[in-house]
């Protein structure tokens, strides 16, 4: 996150070991931001270039984009990656069954005979960034867009691609061009990235080892989870990415990361690289609020209600447990984050310390001479009182109201019902086809007496909290909602696959038309788009506005700031070190595998200690990752500047060599997407040694510590 303003109130509840430095740098504007001298002074070892070279190996080549939103590390010659459990969750869910559940019961091969295909995961490698910023200008201008447009995907992925068709990198199978904004759309840069398709699962701990404590300890320090999966990228003969084959071969890869056994001590230097996923960190004070009160708020209060209810559920139910607990863990960290942010803006003073920062701009833009500054700020607090009323109800009534799980994807079902109408047959089959390709695919995960449960727990929170009335017609009469309900779960042709499959061998328009799901839908879409207009002019005026406020912030402060994270190839560096959270505090920066039987509660499933590590304890058999007295270092903290898309994000010592895996941010420093707080800010990694631990001496996968470079 990034360093507090010079003339920002401080707030400080302890001392750090050493000074967080703030910002998720982009390399590529080393040079210009002069990063390399802070990280010297920081305690960098190694030479400045090593870490992004484009020509040159360099740290670049070992980090890439595992799925769509984590971040991984090649850690051998021959492909092998890491990255976070919680990262893999989702695609080893899908995996797993009731016979094989690789979530609960954890899976380690033990050659590579045995590293399972999993299907849609991509691992993507950042090739080349090039400064784009005049040819997005030109293109704007030529078009006549506004800001909005203009930092768009549907503006700016045609010129990807069309530049993409200008190098030389054309040829190259997987490669896939992106254009980002930067600065709030001052700048922006082209990614040249390479994407690799076949990816295998390698070793992936039980739960109860690797979400030790669940959702409870999520955002929480002291830690004793494994946070960690392993997976390996596999490519055809000649190194390039193909679709799965098991004539593909171990991707190989010039640059890995080594991995040192020698551990971390408090105030080492530490740095990660990473793709953090969205900071906010130039806003306003009147922006901060509409995040806090208009987004996170009702979006919490529906989601923790959600949440009790799949828990006492997963519970009591382990085929439930099983459909419901990539939901669980994703709603769950949603949450968690949204409600801590709230009570960390609250706690660390944020929107005084905003106005403070927003007084300084005041004189800066006075001193300026340039008028478009003068009044920026006025100009946003008037957009924002003008909306913050809508987006309140537009998130309340999504994750209320739109939480309805049927079988069925809306955008398929309104493609089906148009092709119906327009009466051309081979757009109807089609059509018919993937309405129920979607059904098929939600069916599984979705359990009717449950959705209509959940409806029944989540719309009188719409009816109590919402503040304009643009409600839903069948929500108008508060006695006719559970009718409401009960008709359409039991009377609409998407209840089951053989009621559909009927109605849709002898479709009629009219019928489907009065379907009472799909006037359900057709309701929700009508109340949904009444909150449109405002949306679409906030958002349009917002771009235009933030654009000019955040290049005067730049201005104000020289250009020294990182800009906001965008799920793009970043660093942060800091130092290991615990932390004060309030009076009379202290936490330490380490964990051990004691604090495991110490946490233990054999009343509650989120706290039962893996029974085969239980012996490894027992026995206190650690082998060589153990500490010099003998006990097994489990996570650490250190201050490095991260967020959400961070997950998984190698942390590396002065020498770049790989001591933990980050997975995790403290929850007394959840405002820092917002700004960066020294004092509290801390990232919560798993040590390296604790997963070669689990690796070698638990999982028996000891076959891919030989292609790893271990210094001892």
């Amino acid at each position: 996150m990034k360093k507090i303003l010079s003339f920002c109130l401080a707030f400080v509840l302890g001392l750090t070991a050493a000074h967080a430095d703030e910002g998720m740098w982009l390399l590529k504007l080393m040079e210009r931001q002069h990063l390399a001298d802070s990280l010297r002074k920081a305690g960098l070892q190694m030479p400045a270039e090593q870490l992004y070279d484009e020509a040159s190996p360099s740290l670049r080549e070992c980090i890439g984009q595992f799925g769509g939103g984590c971040t991984g590390e090649v850690v051998s010659p021959d492909g092998l990656i890491l990255t976070n459990n919680h990262c893999g969750f989702s695609y080893v869910h899908a995996m797993s069954t009731m016979d094989h559940n690789y979530l609960q019961d954890g899976y380690f091969a033990r050659n590579r005979a045995e590293e399972l295909p999993v299907p849609n995961l991509t691992f993507t490698f950042v090739l080349r960034i090039v400064d784009v910023t005049a040819e997005v200008g030109a293109a704007a201008q030529k078009a006549g867009v506004d800001e909005y447009t203009a930092q768009s995907q549907s503006f700016l992925a045609p010129l990807a691609a069309e530049l993409l068709k200008k190098s030389d990198l054309k040829k190259q199978k997987g490669i896939v061009a992106r254009i980002v904004p930067y600065f709030g759309g001052n700048e922006f840069y082209l990614f040249y990235e390479q994407q690799f398709s076949d990816v295998r699962l390698v070793a992936n701990p039980p739960q109860n080892i690797a979400q030790f404590g669940f959702n409870q300890d999520n955002w929480m320090w002291p830690r004793h989870n494994a946070d960690f999966a392993m997976f390996r990228i596999y490519a055809d003969k000649n190194g390039q990415p193909a679709a799965y084959s098991d004539k593909n071969v171990p991707l190989k890869c010039r640059k890995f990361l080594p991995i040192s056994l020698k551990g971390v001590e408090n105030a080492d230097y530490t740095m990660i690289m990473g793709f953090p996923g969205r900071t906010s960190r130039y806003l306003t004070a009147s922006e901060v609020h509409l995040r806090t009160q208009s987004q996170n708020f009702p979006i919490n209060l529906a989601g923790e209600a959600q949440l009790d209810f799949m828990k006492a559920l997963m519970d009591r139910d382990s085929v439930a447990n099983l459909k419901l607990a990539d939901e669980y863990m994703s709603l769950g960290n949603m949450v968690k984050n949204f409600g801590g942010m709230n009570e960390s803006v609250k706690r660390t003073g944020l929107m005084n310390i905003k106005r403070t920062e927003e007084k300084a701009f005041r004189e800066f833009a006075a001193r300026s001479g340039k008028a478009e500054y003068l009044n920026i700020i006025d100009r946003i607090d008037s957009l924002v009182a003008a909306v913050e009323d809508t987006l309140h109800d537009y998130f309340l009534l999504q994750y209320t109201v739109g939480q309805q799980g049927f079988y069925v994807q809306t955008e398929a079902l309104h493609n089906y019902l148009k092709a119906l109408k327009d009466g051309k047959q081979k757009d109807i089959d089609n059509a018919k086809t993937t309405l129920l390709k979607w059904y098929d695919m939600a069916a599984g995960n979705v359990d009717l007496d449950y959705d209509f449960q959940q409806m029944m727990l989540l719309y009188p929170y719409w009816q109590k909290y919402n503040r304009l009335g643009l409600a839903p017609s069948f929500l108008r009469d508060a006695s006719g909602v559970k009718a409401h309900y009960e008709n359409m779960y039991a009377n609409s042709v998407f209840r089951s696959r053989a009621t559909l499959e009927a109605a849709l061998a002898n479709p009629d328009l009219e019928s489907l038309m009065a379907d009472p799901l799909v006037t359900h839908f057709n309701d929700l879409h009508t109340a949904f788009a009444l909150y449109t207009p405002a949306m679409q002019t906030y958002t349009r005026k917002r771009a235009e506005l933030d654009k000019i406020y955040t290049r005067g912030l730049c201005e104000m402060y020289d250009w020294s700031k990182a800009p906001d994270a965008n799920f793009t190839l970043r660093m942060t560096y800091g130092h290991v070190g615990g932390y004060s959270p309030r009076d009379a505090v202290e936490y330490g920066w380490q964990t051990v595998l004691d604090g495991m039987l110490e946490k233990e509660n054999p009343r509650d499933p989120d706290y039962v200690m893996n029974e085969e590590l239980r012996k490894f304890w027992l026995e206190g058999n650690f082998g060589r990752y153990a500490l010099p007295n003998g006990k097994l270092p489990v996570c650490f903290l250190s201050n490095n500047d991260i967020t959400g898309g961070n997950s998984g994000s190698p942390v590396m010592n002065a020498r770049g060599e790989l001591i933990g895996i980050a997975f995790d941010g403290n929850i007394e420093s959840l405002s820092s997407d917002l700004r960066f707080n020294p004092a509290l800010q801390r990232c919560i990694n798993v040590d390296i040694r604790y997963v070669l631990f689990l690796l070698d001496m638990f999982g028996g996968s000891s076959y891919v510590l030989d292609e790893m470079d271990i210094r001892e």
